[in-house]
């Protein structure tokens, strides 16, 4: 079976876009959100309960795949891979429950529950028939890809946020005290002072956008086709299903003044760039024969 995921041509074309946004962005950031900004459009604030699904999603799916990688004959791996997938499901249930319950005024917290078990359950079916033949070390590389690949990207995007300070949208429309910052400025002066008067902390945390990033972990999509051969060949769609998955949480996030252009633009290049470089590490070994003239990131499994 051979698979190419996050083919260089196609992650070209979305870097290129990611630049003209950017330079975009870097003009008209203000009024780009200015003219989008609407804190209560239905769009938006139902992606901003659950535009980060698709890294908690990831969590589930791992949980489901370590299931795959249990070993009745050892008793001791098999209850540590049964507690691991019972933990990744649960940290998949509790932050959709948490997202909508922030985000959605209306949702109560047991609507909001039962939404997050039918959405994590569902998914743990998918993945659960969809890795019935793969093999024990293609799961595990699949397992390991996804993992570090999400976690490295949250570590990043709030390394950031916490460096660079850049107050909201929202904040900086609603009060006189508040100017707009360029992304390219790094810190604020007026952070202390604003915080003493009540400000939350998370009112300077508008770049890189964490919700974008999460979202663009929907492009993980793309390493189905290693699980299951029923798949291959819907690489690339898969991959552009969690493009646009995540353009539109991009969307949502300006009009609801949460974030920049520029911030979106950023936590989606930062996810994608991490995710490339994921898998090349991670399946390094497998693309050695298969990475063409044109670079794309091939795997080949027989």
């Amino acid at each position: 079976m051979d698979i190419q995921i996050y083919k260089k041509k196609y992650c070209i074309v979305i870097g290129v876009i990611l630049l003209v946004l950017m330079g975009i962005g870097s003009i008209w950031d203000y009024q780009i959100s200015q003219f989008f900004y609407n804190s209560s459009n239905i769009f938006g604030v139902f992606l901003a309960g659950y535009g980060q699904i698709p890294a908690l999603l990831c969590m589930a799916a791992i949980g489901t795949l370590l299931l795959r990688m249990i070993d009745k004959d050892k008793k001791i791996k098999t209850m540590l891979y049964c507690c691991l997938s019972l933990l990744f499901n649960l940290i998949a249930v509790i932050g959709i429950t948490i997202g909508a319950l922030l985000y959605i005024s209306r949702m109560t917290t047991l609507l909001s529950l039962v939404i997050a078990i039918g959405i994590v359950g569902i998914v743990d079916v998918l993945i659960y028939r969809l890795s019935s033949h793969a093999s024990q070390d293609t799961i595990k590389k699949i397992v390991i890809f996804i993992l570090l690949t999400v976690l490295i990207e949250v570590f990043v995007v709030n390394i950031v946020k916490m460096t660079w300070e850049r107050p909201r949208m929202r904040m900086v429309s609603s009060r006189h005290d508040v100017s707009f910052q360029p992304w390219w400025v790094i810190g604020n002066a007026m952070k202390e002072q604003l915080l003493t008067l009540g400000v939350a902390s998370e009112e300077f945390k508008s770049f890189p956008s964490g919700h974008t990033a999460n979202a663009a972990c929907a492009m993980l999509l793309c390493v189905l086709p290693l699980l299951n051969s029923h798949l291959e060949g819907k690489e690339n769609l898969l991959f552009f299903i969690g493009v646009c998955f995540t353009f539109l949480v991009a969307l949502s996030r300006i009009i609801m003044g949460a974030h920049f252009l520029t911030d979106v633009v950023t936590g989606m290049a930062i996810s994608l760039v991490i995710q490339m470089i994921m898998a090349r590490v991670i399946f390094k070994n497998y693309s050695k024969d298969k990475v063409d003239c044109n670079g794309d990131i091939g795997i080949r499994y027989k």
